[in-house]
């Protein structure tokens, strides 16, 4: 850890290190909550541990602050636990080997869990401090954010009186995010009539080679859903088939990148399926967006277990089904320039001869678009046809959406202290997937909140990396938006 000691701010970096050293990856917050609550009774500050086990501490304004209206500095205090293949520690108990170079700060072999630790260095670095001039401040330090914003979703609003939002859990200087998707998962299921052959040949045709991708913030970049090109040759093969299975995809939040039909047909058909795969190649489906797209087909033995429909009209509608599939951006912000407002993602899907289902991830900027979304996948189910029994849907793991705020004072604070301290304008943005905001948004009446942080690379990984420079000048720009808070 060369020069570690030397990193600015000092007092920031200090405590980022301790809290490196406390095991506190999504689902083992209890040392670091329990941290968080003795650094407040050593300080002499009023701290709770609310329904969600959240901590809030609270810290009265300076001199010359003490009646100005109470701030929320809000961040989260689990961090993604990944390593590398040859990397032994066990981050369930171990800490964090940290790396400096002087420019970056990294961890050795796992995540930096800059992501949100920089947050809680800020606040301790803020609550230890009698020469920065605040008002009141209730510092709301949630779990479990990586997982499912578990903590937010319990967090207490009574606890609080701020109205005005100060969150640190974004990773690029200069962006002020005012604006998050809200998202639902819709899990249908479908059966078919259970009428079964064993066909004479059998084969296998695979989309491969996509990008895939996080479903909302690379929604909008051209990303295909693989599910979907599934259907490209399927609509070039001009003998009777019947279908089997259709595997791919996995998780309902990432865009599949690979997916593959098996199907069954009574004469050999081969080479009428390599001309099929060759022609849509050839056809360069996937554009600039989607360079490495490649359609493949092998004859297969059959599996037994595999029970293919006796009819052919299920290859048609299975073949319906991935044509009409609704998925991607379904619409475009009209207050924020270039923000996917509303998307669809299919990221699973099981079928075989007997059942078919599969979840979409459908997100929102908005709570009526995130609804309008929901008719429209309940719609393309129940018209699949007449063949294909819709046995209905369930929808699961909602969190809400927080819509962009057109009057919002602390927005114009910040853009005007940004200016000010860098001499250019902030970058006012949307994001395309969800932000502990949302729930705040619509537990605490009338919120005015803005999400901003330092540089930080790689998220979620071992090579994540905070950026040095950027984390000093956050600092200076949060403590300026707190002198002028008054």
């Amino acid at each position: 850890m060369n020069n570690y000691n030397k990193l600015q701010p000092e007092k920031v970096f200090s405590f980022f290190r301790q809290i490196s050293q406390i095991p506190h990856g999504s689902g083992n917050t209890a040392q670091i909550a329990q941290f968080c609550l003795d650094f407040a009774a050593e300080r002499g500050l009023k701290a709770v541990k609310d329904a969600g086990d959240n901590v809030i501490i609270y810290a009265p304004g300076t001199a010359g602050y003490e009646n100005s209206d109470p701030i929320i500095i809000q961040g989260h205090m689990d961090m993604v636990c990944e390593k590398t293949a040859d990397c032994n520690k066990d981050m369930e108990k171990e800490g964090l080997d940290l790396r400096t170079d002087g420019e970056w700060l990294w961890a050795e072999g796992t995540t930096l869990g800059g992501d949100d630790g920089i947050a809680l260095a800020y606040m301790f670095a803020l609550l230890d401090s009698d020469d920065i001039p605040h008002p009141p401040l209730e510092c709301v330090i949630t779990r479990d954010e990586e997982t499912g914003m578990f903590g937010a979703e319990l967090f207490e609003a009574e606890n609080v009186k701020g109205k005005k939002i100060l969150n640190i859990d974004s990773e690029e200087e200069g962006i002020l995010t005012v604006s998050c998707a809200g998202g639902i998962t819709a899990h249908c299921e479908f059966e078919l009539n259970k009428r079964y052959i064993c066909p004479f040949y059998t084969y296998e045709i695979t989309v491969s080679g996509l990008r895939g991708g996080h479903s909302g913030v690379d929604i909008g970049k051209g990303r295909l859903n693989a599910f979907e090109m599934l259907s490209k040759p399927l609509a070039h093969i001009s003998k009777p088939c019947y279908f089997g299975t259709i595997t791919g995809g996995g998780k309902h939040n990432v865009i599949p990148q690979t997916a593959s039909i098996v199907f069954g047909c009574d004469e050999d058909i081969l080479d009428h399926l390599e001309q099929v795969v060759r022609f849509c190649n050839e056809k360069h489906l996937g554009g600039e967006a989607e360079p490495d797209l490649l359609f493949s087909v092998k004859e297969i033995c059959a599996d037994q277990t595999v029970k293919f429909q006796e009819n052919t009209i299920y290859f048609l509608y299975i073949y319906d089904f991935l044509r009409f599939l609704p998925t991607g951006v379904q619409s475009m912000s009209e207050s924020i320039e270039g923000m996917v407002e509303t998307s669809l993602n299919m990221g699973v899907l099981e079928a075989n001869g007997m059942d078919l289902s599969c979840d979409f991830l459908i997100r929102s900027n908005t709570d009526s678009g995130k609804d309008a979304v929901v008719e429209t996948v309940r719609s393309f189910c129940e018209s699949i046809g007449d063949e294909i029994d819709f046995n209905g849907m369930t929808l699961s793991a909602e969190y809400p959406a927080w819509e962009y705020r057109k009057d919002s004072p602390l927005r114009d604070l910040m853009v005007t202290v940004y200016k000010d301290m860098f001499g250019k304008e902030p970058f006012v943005a949307g994001i395309h997937a969800g932000l502990e905001c949302g729930i705040f948004s619509k537990k605490i009446k009338d919120a005015d909140a803005v999400s901003f942080g330092p540089d930080i690379e790689n998220i979620h990984t071992p090579k994540e990396r905070l950026n040095i420079a950027s984390a000093e000048r956050t600092w200076e720009f949060l403590k300026e938006i707190l002198r002028r808070s008054k």
